[in-house]
């Protein structure tokens, strides 16, 4: 149909049908003019000397043919290149796959910035894989892929910004491990796990070492409780035999200056045990080891009886008269 409006201008004007997400770019005398968005576009032409379709070289990614076309896809774009050879860093030589994934985010740039932009993208991807690898050595790009990937893709779309192309992803799909590579990564592997195991034994050491000096202090402690408990149950004590002896000491100068306070204490002894007597409050009897104190006890307990019923004189310290009805 856009062929049909373009014969109906007698040429003047072109018309032509943009699919959806691709792109079409204007030239006027080899110059970039425009770009045509997705739906039906028309532009001033004049048999092409005013205006026409730029056509630009794309490079296939699996068989590296060159073809001719006038679309620019705008959609995500993934390419899945054939196999690199490339070198680690410990010289081990081994092939590796990379997948890209990205988009056209300006046209002109990816046109008249750089030849063949899919073609160049192949050619940027290798060199950047390339380096890349060559920084590490086998076992660390065979156990750090996604990390290795981040970089790639960060180095790509820096490198790609200037062509209008959005790298979204970059990244190793597979390896290719040839014999010596294979025996090499497997030794390392084993290296690997006798270096675990190592250092397994030496936390395990480590720990029993630990839980043994926990002990250790936990008996020291102990121990020092211990007699720290013990020092201030004597010191207690001793402070409790200072205590009594002062007391013992008080109670001594106190009869050595006032006699009479022990003969009041001796007829007072006396008179709670004649009321427990009296009383049937006693039931045992401790008599003295000898005559003469068993004699004393008896004239305490009888001088006792004797106040008790008033056949003595009550003032036990004076001797007289205690009041005015005994007298009469």
């Amino acid at each position: 149909m856009d062929i049909v409006l373009t014969i109906l201008t007698l040429g003047i004007v072109r018309f032509v049908f943009v699919k959806e997400g691709t792109n079409q770019v204007i030239t006027r005398y080899g110059k970039y003019s425009k770009t045509l968005s997705p739906g039906l576009q028309m532009f001033l032409s004049f048999w092409g000397f005013l205006g026409s379709i730029h056509p630009f070289h794309m490079t296939d990614p699996q068989t590296s043919q060159r073809t001719i076309t006038t679309e620019i896809d705008m959609k995500e774009i993934v390419y899945d290149y054939p196999r690199e050879r490339v070198i680690s860093a410990d010289n081990v030589q081994f092939e590796v796959n990379a997948v890209i994934y990205f988009r056209v985010f300006d046209p002109y740039k990816a046109l008249f910035k750089v030849n063949d932009y899919t073609g160049s993208l192949r050619t940027l991807v290798q060199s950047i894989l390339r380096a890349e690898i060559g920084k590490h050595d086998l076992e660390e790009t065979y156990s750090n892929r996604t990390e290795i990937s981040r970089s790639l893709t960060l180095e790509a779309d820096q490198a790609t910004d200037d062509w209008g192309i959005r790298v979204i992803r970059l990244e190793i799909k597979e390896f290719e491990l040839g014999d010596f590579a294979e025996q090499l990564l497997r030794q390392k592997q084993q290296d690997i796990e006798k270096r675990q195991q190592v250092l397994q034994a030496e936390g395990t050491r480590d720990a029993r070492v630990r839980i043994a000096e926990g002990e250790k202090l936990a008996a020291q402690a102990d121990a020092e409780a211990t007699v720290i408990r013990a020092k201030a149950e004597a010191d207690a004590l001793t402070m409790r035999y200072k205590a009594d002896a002062l007391g013992y000491q008080a109670i001594a100068e106190i009869l050595r200056t006032n006699p009479e306070v022990l003969h009041y204490l001796k007829y007072h002894a006396a008179d709670v045990v004649s009321r427990n007597l009296g009383q049937g409050q006693a039931t045992k009897i401790f008599l003295p080891n000898s005559i003469d104190q068993l004699l004393s006890a008896f004239t305490v307990i009888s001088d006792s009886i004797a106040i008790t019923t008033g056949q003595i004189d009550d003032n036990p310290i004076t001797g007289g008269p205690g009041n005015d009805n005994d007298q009469a």
